[in-house]
């Protein structure tokens, strides 16, 4: 029976960070996909909704959503 002075001590599971793939993005791109979203939003979807909803729903609507994403993506 091995006493416990001896004993080798267990690696904590969760601790070891995962190996990064070939097909994962660098950090710089993973930030302007962002970026470039945000763009669209504002481009492309507040025209969209404003013809589709009306004016104070779109604007509201999108100022929520673009909220929404801005406080996830800061989120610490």
């Amino acid at each position: 029976m091995a006493s416990s002075a001896t004993a080798k001590p267990r690696a904590r599971q969760g601790t070891r960070r995962p190996a990064a793939g070939k097909g994962r993005a660098p950090a710089w791109l993973a930030r302007w996909w962002k970026v470039a979203l945000l763009v669209l939003l504002v481009t492309i979807g507040l025209p969209l909704a404003h013809a589709l909803f009306g004016e104070v729903v779109a604007l509201l609507g999108l100022a929520a959503l673009i909220g929404f994403l801005v406080g996830r993506w800061t989120a610490a």
